[in-house]
């Protein structure tokens, strides 16, 4: 019946914005986004001006992003495994962490194999669907926001389009299917970490909006979607249980949040969730020496704490433009960022010292991000000379290798 009623809502916000009765009013203060803005705009004079560096590594990006230029878009409905509910709009992947139980002969319930990727998870399109989308629109908005040639902004937004608000293709404003496991029929919350790679792409539609590719109309049904997802978040069983899960889930729980909350201008709202949510989980996940012991019990430990760092980073970008430090604030017991990074430092030089459960290679460019980030937020030298040592991603087509360009390759 709850969810039941969730749905009914949704629909009903849905309807409100398609039907124009809402009106999206571009903003005077800065963007919330989910990356560094500021380096950003560096790196969009520094092109301008023509320098060489700059240019090389854009030109790079250019090379890369040209197949997003001419390539069909992602859709939700290109699938095989559709979802119970028989609609191809909805959001179906398997939780990767579990596999069949081989003691049984139709393999159910899936059981727990933490940190063990089961190969059907890619059974599952969706999965990867989400990340593509992810990157599509990160890297073209950034190009247009960079170079000025309309050519990005219009395959983002046709991208944007064909994701979130198609008629046909565009996916259903809820993680109701995300990460099943089959055989358990129990609600679960932990699917909702899913969104996370195209909630962002919500906010990097901002770097568009000035193109002429990118309309009144389509702003109104991109706010329609989020307004109907962040309901959803808020009010649902889903999204209720895991607003209060106090590991990594939780934290991007809030960091989803957040970002929807930026995009719909909910300043109350998003000021709430940083003090009420995130903070409130940070005091319950930091130990004195600045580790996450949540993430500690896990089997890919220096992983999972890297990961809610980058949840913090991403937060502390978006609520900037509204007046909100993230790397100053404070738990209730005087903990923040500082201290996780800290705790991190020595590990993201040397990640074979780390003393608990990493069955996997980490990929220490990760920790170069962060610790740059610490230093411009901190003023911190030695987190500098750190980010510099490891030296910056070397993955073809992300975009930190644009806006990070200083930290060398």
């Amino acid at each position: 019946m709850i969810m039941g009623r969730c749905l009914t809502v949704i629909a009903a916000i849905m309807a409100l914005f398609a039907g124009g009765v809402a009106r999206v009013a571009a903003s005077d203060k800065a963007m919330p986004l989910p990356v560094n803005a500021a380096l950003l705009d560096d790196v969009r004079q520094s092109f301008r001006r023509g320098d060489t560096e700059t240019v090389k590594r854009v030109e790079s990006m250019k090379a890369y992003a040209e197949k997003f230029v001419k390539a069909k878009p992602v859709v939700v409905t290109d699938k095989k495994r559709i979802a119970p509910s028989n609609d191809p709009r909805d959001y179906i992947t398997l939780s990767p962490y579990w596999w069949r139980d081989t003691t049984k002969t139709d393999g159910l319930p899936y059981v727990r194999r933490d940190g063990k990727r089961n190969p059907e998870v890619y059974e599952y399109a969706n999965r990867e669907q989400g990340n593509d989308i992810g990157e599509r629109v990160e890297i073209t908005s950034v190009l247009y926001y960079i170079t000025g040639d309309r050519r990005y902004a219009k395959a983002c937004a046709v991208q944007l389009r064909a994701w979130f608000t198609d008629a046909k293709t565009g996916i259903n404003p809820n993680m109701t299917y995300s990460q099943i496991v089959p055989g358990r029929t129990n609600l679960r919350g932990t699917g909702i970490i899913d969104s996370r790679r195209f909630v962002k792409a919500i906010l990097m539609s901002r770097l568009i909006e000035d193109s002429g590719e990118w309309t009144d109309a389509d702003r109104r049904q991109l706010k329609a979607w989020a307004e109907a997802y962040c309901y959803w978040l808020e009010h649902c069983t889903q999204g209720r249980k895991e607003s209060k899960a106090v590991n990594n889930h939780g934290i991007w729980y809030d960091a989803v949040h957040i970002m929807l909350l930026a995009y719909l201008d909910r300043n109350a709202d998003l000021k709430d969730a940083v003090s009420g949510g995130i903070m409130a989980k940070l005091a319950e996940q930091i130990a004195a020496d600045g580790s996450l012991p949540q993430e500690l019990k896990r089997t890919l430990s220096l992983h999972y704490s890297t990961f809610v760092m980058e949840a913090l980073v991403t937060v502390a970008h978006v609520v900037k433009p509204f007046g909100i430090d993230l790397w100053k604030e404070k738990t209730v017991k005087g903990m923040g960022m500082q201290d996780i990074v800290k705790h991190l430092m020595p590990y993201y030089l040397r990640p074979e010292t780390w003393h608990h459960k990493q069955i996997k290679p980490f990929e220490t460019w990760r920790g170069a991000v962060i610790m740059y980030e610490a230093a411009m937020n901190t003023g911190e030298k030695d987190y500098l000379r750190v980010a510099e040592k490891i030296g910056n991603v070397k993955k073809k087509g992300d975009i930190n290798a644009v806006i990070y360009g200083k930290l060398g390759n």
